[in-house]
């Protein structure tokens, strides 16, 4: 069981809990804490991602022939990262993380004389510098056969082989084998700006929203077609399996999240609401801008089956109701067709509603796959498989019932109460004052 333990980091005063849920959800006022958690969280299932890049380049660990085998250089990229994701680090008071990791093994950061420092346990530390021993002899030995005639067939198959040794590797060190994927808030930005941000990085943002915009280059240069011939096309280039069950399934979703097909080709980027008929992105809805790179994300993670631990930060960001449900529907449908595990941040009821909806049925209509099912049984998920914390006054509160299968009503409904008791005293203040 992977676990964290936060202490005095920003607004979190105190956080610790399991992390192995299938989903996660953070709720809270602005400033209560809900993305420093989702954050750090990230971080440490993304130590694992970033060790297989700092092996992946050679300039890492060449060139130091003659100095012992550590961590050292590793533990510095992940402190620039950490400050990278919470800023620097000279101005605050003392933090302490503890991340435990599936086998039981720990990474610690903590605030001393005003740096993060890293600290591995004693077998992560042994296997990693075993690891990066390895390695740099087989870039050393590279180096020496470079001279030789290349056979670049035999070359490319070595360094397919190679790749393949570091991720295997990687995974079994860290007991993980999770893609990590963070998808920010404000993305409407992206589409109202896309013509910048498909060209160059724009350094100016967080190191969080530039790694999502590279993920988008990447995923954007799919959709110069509709949905169906992506699929068509992965059926044709790709020897994998496909789940065409959960495929056309997220189709469904996507087009209903959507109200039509996203295209991006030589005329720019475009939602089609007819076969012939289209709103241009940059003219499209908010809630069109702002859900477009979350659903087509997710729905590329579907056919592709991939296995990832992402966070999505306020998945229901200028969403009809109707359309935070068919979000939430989408993200399950990920989560039990891949293994996948996701990390939210909300401030939305409907989003809590709706888990509460998808618990609630997995419970009463279990296996059933009837026509007449209240939900679609790939949308069901077991209330055991989810987490629900409040943010509040520095600390987390579990709000789930696992008694009657739901997260708290109460917690729900608070903001409504509050608002019901207000507009009870002003029935009662016309009452009083004869104004009805």
């Amino acid at each position: 069981m992977s676990l964290i333990r936060i202490s005095n980091l920003g607004p979190v005063k105190k956080y610790s809990e399991k992390t192995d849920d299938k989903l996660l959800i953070l709720i809270g006022e602005q400033t209560s804490g809900k993305s420093t958690v989702a954050k750090m969280i990230f971080f440490c299932k993304s130590i694992s991602d970033e060790f297989k890049k700092f092996l992946m380049e050679p300039n890492n660990l060449v060139g130091r022939r003659n100095q012992g085998i550590s961590l050292t250089g590793f533990y510095k990229v992940l402190r620039t990262k950490f400050m990278e994701y919470f800023g620097t680090t000279k101005h605050m008071d003392f933090f302490k993380i503890e991340y435990t990791f599936d086998n039981n093994e720990t990474v610690k950061i903590i605030l001393e004389e005003s740096y993060a420092n890293i600290y591995f346990s004693k077998y992560l530390k042994e296997k990693c510098n075993e690891l990066i021993f390895t390695i740099k002899e087989y870039y050393q030995n590279q180096e020496k056969n470079f001279s030789k005639k290349l056979d670049l067939k035999l070359w490319t198959s070595q360094q397919e082989k190679f790749e393949n040794m570091v991720d295997t590797e990687v995974n079994r060190i860290f007991a993980q084998e999770y893609t990590p994927i963070f998808i920010p808030a404000g993305r409407s930005m992206l589409s109202t700006n896309s013509e910048f941000f498909y060209t160059r990085t724009p350094n100016k943002y967080d190191v969080l929203m530039n790694e999502f915009i590279e993920r988008i280059r990447i995923l954007q240069k799919q959709y110069f077609q509709k949905i169906e011939d992506i699929v068509e096309d992965r059926k044709k280039l790709s020897s994998e399996e496909i789940d065409f069950k959960s495929v056309n399934k997220a189709i469904g979703l996507v087009r209903k999240i959507l109200k039509g097909d996203y295209i991006n080709d030589k005329s720019g980027e475009k939602i089609y609401y007819e076969k012939e008929k289209f709103v241009k992105l940059i003219q499209a809805s908010s809630g069109q801008q702002e859900s477009l790179w979350i659903v087509l994300m997710l729905f590329s993670i579907i056919l592709n089956n991939q296995k990832v631990y992402m966070v999505i930060e306020e998945p229901e960001a200028h969403l009809f109701p109707t359309a935070q449900k068919e979000i939430l529907e989408l993200i399950i449908l990920m989560i039990n067709s891949t293994g996948s595990r996701v990390i939210l941040t909300t401030h939305s009821p409907y989003i809590l509603t709706s888990a509460n909806l998808l618990m609630y049925s997995s419970y009463v209509e279990k296996d059933s796959k009837s026509a007449q099912d209240i939900v679609t049984d790939e949308f069901r998920i077991a209330n055991e498989d989810i987490s629900a914390y409040l943010l509040k006054d520095f600390s987390e509160i579990n709000i789930m019932d696992r008694e009657n299968k739901m997260i708290d009503a109460s917690t729900i409904d608070t903001i409504s109460e509050e608002l019901n008791i207000a507009i009870d005293k002003l029935l009662e203040m016309e009452m009083e004052h004869g104004l009805y």
